[in-house]
């Protein structure tokens, strides 16, 4: 059946979603990409020449890269492996240049290549917890020196949600932008949790980050040496260390959360990587599916001012592999190896957490006698006709010294 036009299947294992189709096929089509060879990263880091070199996008094909950029982010909801490069072009929404166009062709020519990705959702007797898996790309743009954060939350083997964003602020290392991160992913995984609580569901809250540095930053009291961190940050301290969560350290080549931070995976990486989320390639297209409707008239096909020049080092890694793009591993084949491949999570006693502390005692607030007197006097008696005798003559005779 389809929801929302996704595609949802029964099957003897659990539940399999994927995007609508039309979507890719749309984008591949408005990029007169029909018959294009295809890619295998959906992204790649453009150098420094290349910005410099970069200029703006004709008037007559901004409003059409617009509405491509556009739907390139909403397919991304449905495939994590292309939330990093849509957020990328999404970047020049404003002011479209001729990279940012070359950027949206490559996604295309990746699409060409995959244009079907599937979830695999198993069906689950335990789950342990909801685990929400964050990391962080510092000064990754070299435009900007903008870092940005990305994660996925997890329930069991179920990926549910994940996101790829830019930070709004330039931080000035790489821990600050760890944090940023973490705190973005504790929000999301709190928020879920209160979700979550609506459907009489209490599930522990786990995060998980490759950066000793942003917790070590969460684990302590206060701003420390790091006394440039903006204040809004550090909440997570305090619920961290009221056990509202729990933060793990995991090393980076278990992280899922690279996939939606960095533009220079392999193929082999990212495969990894969507295999670890329960994601598999596949071929064909879905029974199911409803068709592509072309409309009448000119077609209108957003063409780059210039040949793109693809400098892709990752592009010699994926050829190796070329006989087995797009191939059906099977159902349970897929679910074994997820299986046997696992989520830190899984295993998370052999991984050592941040224990709840104590809060620390609130010192009682000084008392103001002046104020406290009063207090007492507008309370008990009210009006200056009431005050002791013996304050009125000390201050009569305060009023005579002078």
């Amino acid at each position: 059946g389809t929801i929302l036009n996704r595609i949802v299947r029964w099957t003897n294992d659990g539940l399999e979603y994927e995007a609508d189709p039309r979507q890719a096929e749309t984008l591949v089509d408005e990029l007169g990409l029909q018959g294009a060879k295809g890619l295998s990263t959906p992204a790649v880091k453009p150098s420094i020449g290349s910005i410099r070199g970069d200029k703006k996008l004709s008037e007559d094909k901004v409003t059409h890269f617009r509405a491509l950029a556009a739907r390139a982010n909403y397919l991304s909801a449905d495939r994590p492996e292309c939330q990093f490069a849509a957020k990328e072009i999404c970047r020049f929404m404003a002011e479209p240049t001729v990279l940012s166009t070359e950027a949206l062709k490559r996604l295309g020519r990746y699409l060409v290549k995959f244009p079907r990705l599937i979830y695999k959702y198993p069906f689950q007797t335990v789950v342990e917890g909801l685990d929400v898996y964050v990391d962080t790309d510092h000064a990754g743009c070299l435009r900007t020196r903008k870092s940005t954060s990305g994660g996925c939350i997890i329930v069991g083997r179920h990926l549910l949600k994940s996101w790829s964003s830019t930070q709004p602020t330039i931080t000035l290392s790489s821990g600050e932008a760890e944090l940023h991160g973490v705190v973005k992913g504790s929000a999301n995984g709190l928020g879920f949790l209160s979700m979550l609580a609506d459907f009489q569901i209490t599930l522990p809250l786990r995060v998980w980050t490759d950066s000793s540095a942003s917790k070590g930053i969460c684990s302590r009291q206060g701003l420390g040496k790091v006394r440039h961190l903006d204040v809004q940050d550090l909440w997570i301290q305090q619920r961290l260390r009221n056990g509202d969560f729990s933060l793990y350290k995991i090393k980076g080549d278990d992280n899922p959360g690279d996939l939606f931070t960095k533009a220079s995976l392999t193929y082999s990486r990212i495969e990894a990587l969507l295999t670890m989320l329960g994601c598999i390639y596949q071929e064909g297209r879905a029974e199911s599916a409803p068709a592509l409707r072309h409309k009448g008239g000119e077609k209108r096909v957003l063409e780059a001012e210039r040949r793109p020049r693809w400098s892709d080092e990752n592009e010699s890694d994926s050829e190796e592999n070329s006989s087995n793009h797009g191939r059906d591993i099977g159902e349970r084949a897929a679910i074994e190896l997820l299986k046997r491949v696992g989520f830190p999570h899984s295993r998370a006693r052999d991984y050592r957490k941040e224990q709840a502390r104590d809060p620390y005692p609130e010192l009682p607030e000084c008392r103001d006698h002046m104020t406290d007197l009063g207090e007492s006097i507008g309370r008990d008696n009210r009006g200056r006709s009431s005050l002791p005798q013996m304050k009125i003559s000390r201050l009569r005779g305060s009023k005579e010294g002078c």
